[in-house]
């Protein structure tokens, strides 16, 4: 518990130190007090702190949809942005006194004339302007031909470290977020219809209408994969908040979706199964989720059950398409390879084993029943009701792909 703690302490003292820090070098080193740009820089970078950390907790809070797509987005958005600003505005460090050096010369770019013995300093000399002006080095204006000022050269310099950093950290950020990506699946492309694998409310995560690969990933097959976590009837993933919601893990037990059953979404024929993973604590907060993504490597070396824990691969009988179903509650499995299961048959429960972070069904349709060789097939499902957009409105539809974070009812 100390540790989490501690973590919590961590993420949010590097949250601040990294919005002071652009603060300093974005906003303060590139304009004068009391400018329209110092003002306008330093309420946008500490709103971005603010919306980062909006995003990290609206989640955990099962806040409502408005609420959660105007900060996730935005705060989403910012965190991909952020690394390579910092690091790019870290690398400008070692630049900047390399640029002061190579840019330190008299104004106007002539050489000063030397001063004669015995008389005072020459006149016109940078070193005069500034006497003159009153102003320091950081602060001075040096007159032009024009006889209108120039940048100071040192406000000059962080303005080219900055806007560079930011030009370059943003085409970074959007072209790694585009590498790999497909165009989302709509209901048109050409994969299997298959049935939801419950009744009841349930929420859509990474869904495939969004982006594809879906989970940004290609591998264990799951390129057109969707999870689904149990809400009730007011789209709550769980009843009740507590400081360990923001903080730390909770237990599995807490959440709707726990021991729901898990029901075949065809005909077919089971030809894998495994249960022997335990279910581990839950983890809505940024907090615990830190450590568990830096343990993500260690999962995809221990292969399958690691990842997809307790789970049943069966072959439809139309269309030999297999599906897998994954991350069940540990000991919930009630069928066998062999056995011929129909279409809404409980095959198992809902839980939180293998790699989940809050028990939900995670559902693909692969061309292989071999998870770690096996390629994607896209699906649509059929008759549902959808809440696309929280509770306000509803829509029924038909042999489509339900879209992200929005709330289902098979029909």
């Amino acid at each position: 518990m100390a540790l989490l703690l501690m973590n919590t302490a961590l993420i949010l003292a590097v949250v601040a130190a990294a919005h002071l820090y652009l603060h300093r070098r974005l906003v303060k080193d590139v304009s004068r007090p009391g400018s329209a740009w110092r003002r306008t820089g330093t309420v946008l970078v500490w709103l971005l702190g603010a919306v980062t950390v909006g995003a990290m907790v609206a989640g955990p809070a099962d806040a409502p949809f408005l609420v959660v797509r105007a900060l996730g987005w935005p705060g989403l958005l910012w965190l991909a942005l952020l690394p390579y600003l910092l690091v790019l505005l870290l690398l400008g460090e070692a630049a900047r006194p390399l640029l002061l050096r190579g840019t330190a010369r008299p104004a106007g770019g002539a050489t000063a004339p030397e001063a004669s013995p015995g008389s005072g300093p020459a006149r016109g000399t940078a070193d005069e302007d500034r006497a003159d002006s009153g102003k320091t080095d950081g602060e001075s204006s040096v007159g032009n031909e024009n006889g209108k000022s120039e940048t100071p050269r040192r406000v000059f310099i962080a303005r080219t470290i900055g806007v560079s950093a930011t030009a370059i950290a943003g085409g970074v950020s959007y072209v790694g977020s585009m590498v790999g990506d497909s165009p989302p699946q709509s209901s048109g492309d050409h994969g299997i219809d298959v049935s939801f694998p419950f009744r009841g409310l349930w929420r859509v995560e990474n869904s495939p209408a969004r982006r594809v690969p879906s989970h940004g990933t290609d591998m264990f097959g799951g390129r057109y994969a969707i999870d689904f976590v149990g809400v009730d009837d007011r789209h709550r993933t769980a009843g009740s908040r507590s400081w360990r919601t923001f903080l730390a893990t909770e237990p599995p037990e807490l959440f709707f979706a726990f021991g729901r059953p898990v029901l075949a979404p065809g005909d077919g024929t089971v030809v894998a199964v495994h249960d022997a993973e335990p279910d581990h604590e839950a983890r809505r907060s940024q907090a615990a989720l830190v450590p568990y993504a830096l343990s993500q490597g260690a999962r995809v070396r221990r292969g399958v059950g690691a990842i997809a824990g307790n789970h049943v691969v069966m072959s439809l009988a139309e269309s030999g398409v297999f599906i897998a179903l994954v991350h069940f509650r540990a000991g919930s499995v009630r069928v066998s390879v062999g056995e011929r299961i129909v279409e809404g048959q409980h095959i198992a429960d809902c839980g939180n084993s293998g790699n989940s972070t809050q028990p939900h069904v995670h559902m693909q349709a692969m061309d292989s029943a071999d998870l770690s060789a096996a390629r994607g097939v896209p699906m649509r499902f059929r008759r549902f009701r959808e809440w696309p957009s929280g509770l306000a409105r509803n829509h029924v539809r038909d042999l489509a792909v339900p879209g992200e974070r929005a709330v289902v009812e098979p029909l």
